[in-house]
């Protein structure tokens, strides 16, 4: 550990932060790697916000029926909304709540590692395409009918703009090993360890491949300082 580590406190927040884990992911990629690996992670709760929001749909889509009583649960409306809510939980489970791709390099004076998320090239191809069309379809509205086509579409139009430019997104980020104070939760069951220190920027999240946790934390272990350690058998326990 360099006195650069233990000295320096980190910026909180905006450019500064930024351009100081950029210095940082820099400096650590010069030291030698003692070990490194890729993880595919599913959040636990990658299922949850879409199951709700697309059963949502599709509850609303029986209000039809229900509330007029001799109209079909199968009405043109209740289909449309029953489609769009199955389209909403793969969306958000695949899009929103995507798997996340961990490459972590482990060095003597720290961790290093990227994250994105596991979406193939075809999917943003395809957003990219749709986003494009709303577009073209926002601008024709507009030729037809004039500006008042847009003070029902306005959010469409600013939605269509955003995802014609979606693109693949990599995050790089570091976490320094602290010799002062530091808290870290290690959660066996699930092969997952945080680390938080207050004086450098060290917080992270290790998620390690099956059987390796062990491994990881005794590589770590004669780097950390004052480190409190707590074991928890939660993810609650875990993310609080």
């Amino acid at each position: 550990m360099n006195n650069a580590q233990v000295e320096t406190h980190p910026p909180g927040s905006g450019e500064p932060l930024f351009r100081y884990i950029a210095e940082q992911y820099q400096a650590l990629q010069q030291e030698p790697v003692l070990y490194q690996w890729k993880i595919n992670y599913q959040s636990p709760i990658a299922w949850y916000s879409g199951l709700g929001a697309g059963i949502a749909g599709m509850l609303f889509g029986l209000y039809f029926p229900l509330r007029d009583g001799d109209v079909s649960i199968f009405n043109p409306m209740s289909n449309i909304l029953y489609c769009l809510g199955i389209i909403w939980v793969f969306y958000s489970r695949y899009l929103i709540n995507a798997n996340k791709i961990y490459h972590y390099h482990v060095t003597a004076k720290g961790i290093y590692y990227t994250e994105r998320d596991d979406i193939p090239e075809i999917a943003f191809t395809v957003m990219r395409g749709v986003g494009w069309f709303g577009c073209i379809a926002c601008i024709l509205a507009a030729g037809l009918l004039g500006p008042a086509a847009f003070i029902g579409a306005g959010a469409s139009a600013l939605l269509a703009w955003k995802i014609k430019d979606m693109r693949p997104k990599i995050i790089e980020d570091v976490a320094l090993f602290s010799t002062g104070h530091g808290v870290m939760k290690i959660f066996k069951e699930k092969e997952c360890i945080t680390l938080f220190s207050r004086d450098v920027h060290g917080f992270i999240n290790i998620y390690c491949l099956p059987g390796e946790s062990d491994k990881v934390l005794k590589l770590i272990y004669p780097y950390l300082g004052t480190y409190e350690v707590h074991e928890v058998s939660s993810w609650r326990e875990f993310s609080s």
